[in-house]
């Protein structure tokens, strides 16, 4: 049965002292010669003002590889970003439906609604159903038209007011 070898790379490396045992009379034997007879193994003394050594750091087998850390921050980013742009771009339907009526000739005007997910019914529906805009605010085009010259009538007031409080 063969006696089992080390790795000598496996094997850590153990401080040795210069004893200065041999070699310098310039006679050295074929066995100091093959052997390191002029160093023994010691241990270095702690100081007394030094911590005791702090516990080993876990190994590396038990954390996450860094592909792993990617996917998982990868997936935070996703879960985080993909509402955003979903409630972001609700907004921006919204903005586009106003502005468009806005600018309409219809005698009927919508004046506020609310972007909403055309399948309300799960989180997969919300996030990639799509969208339509609901109006919840209708005006007629007389009634848009004089709340446009009531407005303009009461700040032309309030700039003639702020002018004779001033001279």
């Amino acid at each position: 049965m063969p006696a089992a070898t080390t790795n000598p790379l496996q094997r850590t490396a153990q401080p040795r002292l210069l004893s200065g045992a041999g070699g310098r009379s310039g006679a050295t034997t074929a066995t100091e010669a093959t052997s390191f007879a002029a160093t023994i193994p010691f241990n270095r003394p702690q100081p007394a003002t030094t911590r005791p050594a702090a516990a080993p750091a876990p190994s590396a087998s038990g954390a996450l590889p860094r592909w792993a850390k990617g996917v998982v921050i990868g997936g935070v980013l996703l879960a985080m970003g993909m509402p955003a742009s979903v409630l972001m771009s609700r907004s921006m339907l919204v903005q586009e439906a106003l502005t468009e009526q806005s600018s309409s000739k219809a005698a009927m005007v919508c004046t506020g609604g609310e972007g909403k997910a055309v399948d309300d019914s799960s989180l997969l529906g919300w996030l990639f159903g799509g969208s339509y805009f609901s109006c919840g605010d209708w005006e007629t085009r007389e009634a848009r038209v004089q709340r446009d010259r009531d407005r303009d009538q009461a700040n032309y007031m309030a700039r003639e007011r702020a002018k004779q409080g001033l001279n």
